[in-house]
């Protein structure tokens, strides 16, 4: 936090009034109480006087406070609206005083993002100012996670001389911030994670035999069953699968699960860094499949307003999808979904390919996944494994293994992503 003079910041306690008595105004009781003792006692001119002085300083501080609070200004800027993850972002704020008489007791109310870029929090900074002074609040975030920031210059409190009185001037500058995920480069991870002999690449569901074979393979575990070359396979005496160079015609669906839990044992931020990855990684899967010719809807969970809305959105080109990539950046995911009421977005009416993106796996989402392969549909899962927030890296790796090896049985391909390398 950069600030150009010294300033009080504490957490924010709401002001519901616009106007409001201090405590400091019971020191005017006393003065006042001493005024009429003096005046009875000694009945001089002094005590007249300073009677006189007296009764009129509240209302001399209350003239000097509304002149204070014609005279206060505030200016805001929040940068971008949209950013890119992991690039700062700066916000300054600057609090005038655009008249000659210095106003020392000076409070803004403000809701900005933390240092560290994980939540936005409420506080209040209280700073002087002086005849025709200013005071600037800078801060320079750079945010690790996805998601709508907001940034806020709600209230400014201004008291005067004595502080007598307090009274609210409504601001109401605002801005948000939405920080959007990473886009993952195809060229670079496609052969590891989706690759072309993966479930992904099969052919469409009609007019396969027209279509033009392009390569033979040996069979690989989520491979869909109508690509196997029977004859082949029976004079190899192992399962042989035929690939195709049309893929159009097939549809494809990505469902991103980012409802995993981490409690003791990982970061408090896991949940956070699991719902990114695997927020890109979905976005790179449909990119994959769209950019191969298949039509690919993205399936995810949004729950910012109710528990457990779920989205599906469909796609025939990459402009569809990146235009559509700030609403999906906004969406959060704090309630796990069973992965049947998930999987079940996948059936509208043709046998789509299935591609399960998630962070975390369980014996019921195994079971689920496995019971969704058929005949004409392939499923793959990609299963990130945060490996880099937890303390014992080595176990969650085997429990990957175990899942993978399980779902391989099962006939779904699994792409396994470890946490390092997605930094």
């Amino acid at each position: 936090m950069k600030k150009k003079s010294k300033s009080k910041v504490s957490r924010f306690r709401p002001q519901k009034r616009s106007f409001a008595v201090t405590g400091y105004a019971f020191l005017w009781l006393i003065l006042f109480v001493i005024g009429i003792v003096f005046t009875q006692a000694l009945r001089n001119p002094v005590s007249y006087v300073f009677m006189i002085i007296v009764l009129i300083l509240p209302f001399a501080e209350l003239a000097y406070t509304l002149i204070a609070r014609a005279s206060v200004s505030v200016g805001f800027s929040c940068g971008a609206g949209t950013v890119k993850k992991n690039e700062p972002v700066s916000f300054h704020i600057k609090i005038r005083n655009n008249s000659p008489l210095p106003v020392p007791f000076t409070e803004a109310e403000m809701i900005l993002p933390d240092a560290d870029g994980l939540g936005s929090s409420p506080f209040i900074t209280a700073v002087p100012l002086n005849s025709f002074g200013s005071y600037d609040f800078s801060r320079s975030v750079s945010f690790p996670y996805k998601g709508e920031y907001e940034c806020r210059v709600e209230n400014v409190y201004v008291s005067g001389l004595l502080r007598f009185f307090r009274i609210k001037v409504s601001v109401g500058r605002s801005g948000k911030l939405l920080i959007l995920p990473r886009r993952l480069q195809i060229e670079e991870i496609r052969d590891r994670y989706v690759g072309e002999t993966s479930s992904v690449s099969s052919v469409p569901n009609s007019g396969a035999d027209s279509a033009e074979i392009t390569e033979i393979k040996e069979y690989q575990p989520g491979d869909p069953i109508r690509n196997i070359h029977w004859k082949l396979s029976g004079k190899a005496q192992e399962l042989i699968t035929k690939h195709f160079g049309s893929e159009n015609g097939m549809n494809c669906c990505v469902i991103a699960d980012a409802g995993a839990a981490y409690g003791e044992g990982f970061a408090s931020d896991t949940h956070e860094h699991c719902e990114d990855a695997v927020c890109e990684l979905a976005l790179f899967a449909a990119t994959s499949r769209i950019t191969h010719g298949r039509k690919t809807a993205l399936v995810f969970v949004d729950d910012r307003e109710q528990r457990g809305t779920i989205i599906k959105k469909t796609f025939d080109y990459t402009q569809q999808l990146d235009s559509f990539v700030p609403l999906y950046a906004a969406c959060r995911q704090r309630y796990a979904v069973p992965a049947a009421k998930l999987a079940g977005f996948a059936d509208d009416g043709t046998e789509n390919d299935l591609i399960y993106v998630t962070a975390q796996l369980d014996a019921e989402t195994v079971s689920t996944l496995c019971d969704s392969v058929s005949t004409n549909r392939a499923v793959t899962v990609i299963y990130y494994v945060p490996t880099v927030k937890a303390e014992n890296a080595a176990e969650l790796e085997k429990q990957a293994e175990a899942f993978a090896a399980e779902l391989t049985h099962g006939n779904i391909a699994v792409r396994t992503v470890f946490g390092q390398e997605l930094i």
